[in-house]
């Protein structure tokens, strides 16, 4: 039997108004009635959505379309920030969404009761039918939005707005999880440990601190369980996108080249160097297609990939294999860490090809 939810008084399941006090129970969770009451929600979530996919146009119709590719401006950073903050209100909005779907249950007709072994596991009322509909058109859209604005940022080809991503993925976030956590902690050992309880702040701060610090401190301190050493694995290869490439068929800039078997951390901590005995290197960038023409050797290079490509207005009777090399070395020092090759083998005078036959 349920009760009202302000006198307490018994109410019979046809009843959508209390005999006692008169006060109308709110009726079942529909979608079309809560989205008229909280279109402002909504609403605020697509103009803020619309404003940050805006913004990247609005750059290019202003400052052209290679604005956000100029590594000495600040003005990537600011996409930056914008998308970062624009996505914590989004997720901001939706956590509001979720609490407004969810309150008002209790209030509600309980329509089936799950139970095991005569104990009730849920309480299935009217309107959480429609809830659940709503919540798995919302949370979805929630993860991917946050999701690929989040990891838009280190795509951003710009040196300021990649060093905001870094700190925020690899400072900020962590810190705030190992606080919460810390925080947790800290305020059940407080009321643990006897003689805590007469400074709880106190205590529940400095615990936070230890938890944080256990955290941070513990991948330096047991570095191989972590992968946390310095040694890097000396299997790297060098991976072309495609197996035959002419720069007069093809519509590639270049023969992409990817450095594979190396983690992010390891190419943070290494600088290398691409040499060829023909052709020369360049750097496109994706958004934009801009090329920017690095030369042949590229020294003291930090990127994970790089495009091979060569001259169409130098001909040639005959021209030799390809052989490109790729040197690591550590960030400080000049003894090479590994190298790897790649071989290219001219099918004819305008198209090479990748020759899997030669060692590395």
């Amino acid at each position: 039997m349920k009760n009202c939810p302000d006198c307490g008084a018994e109410l019979s399941p046809p009843d959508y108004e209390c005999p006692v006090c008169k006060k109308k129970i709110k009726a079942p969770f529909t979608i079309r009635q809560f989205v008229w009451e909280n279109f402002r929600f909504f609403t605020m979530i697509g103009i803020t959505g619309t404003m940050i996919s805006l913004i990247p146009n609005m750059g290019a119709r202003i400052l052209g379309s290679t604005w956000i590719t100029e590594t000495e401006t600040f003005l990537p950073l600011f996409l930056s920030i914008i998308i970062f903050f624009g996505s914590m209100f989004l997720t901001i909005c939706f956590l509001i969404i979720f609490g407004l779907i969810i309150q008002g249950r209790d209030n509600e007709k309980i329509w089936k009761k799950i139970t095991l072994q005569k104990k009730t596991l849920l309480n299935w009322y009217e309107g959480d039918s429609q809830r659940l509909i709503l919540l798995l058109c919302l949370v979805p859209m929630w993860v991917g939005l946050l999701l690929f604005f989040i990891l838009l940022m280190p795509l951003i080809p710009n040196k300021y707005s990649w060093l905001f991503a870094t700190i925020i993925g690899l400072t900020c976030i962590p810190l705030v999880i190992y606080s919460c956590l810390g925080w947790n902690i800290g305020k059940k050992v407080t009321g643990i440990i006897p003689g805590m309880n007469k400074f709880p702040w106190l205590s529940v701060v400095v615990f936070t601190i230890l938890v944080i610090g256990f955290l941070v401190i513990v991948p330096f301190a047991i570095p191989k369980f972590f992968d946390n050493t310095d040694t890097f694995s000396g299997d790297i290869k060098i991976r072309p996108d495609q197996e035959y490439f002419s720069p007069h068929i093809s519509s590639a800039k270049g023969l992409r080249l990817e450095i594979t078997n190396l983690s992010g951390r390891e190419l943070l901590a290494s600088r290398h160097t691409w040499s060829a005995n023909y052709g020369y290197f360049i750097r496109v960038i994706p958004s934009t297609s801009e090329v920017t023409i690095l030369g042949n050797p590229v020294y003291n290079d930090n990127a994970r990939d790089i495009y091979w490509t060569y001259s169409e207005n130098i001909p040639e009777l005959e021209k030799k294999p390809v052989k490109i090399n790729f040197q690591l070395y550590p960030l400080q020092g000049n003894d090479e860490i590994t190298n790897s090759s790649l071989h290219l083998t001219w099918y004819n005078n305008d198209i090479a090809y990748t020759n899997s036959s030669f060692d590395r």
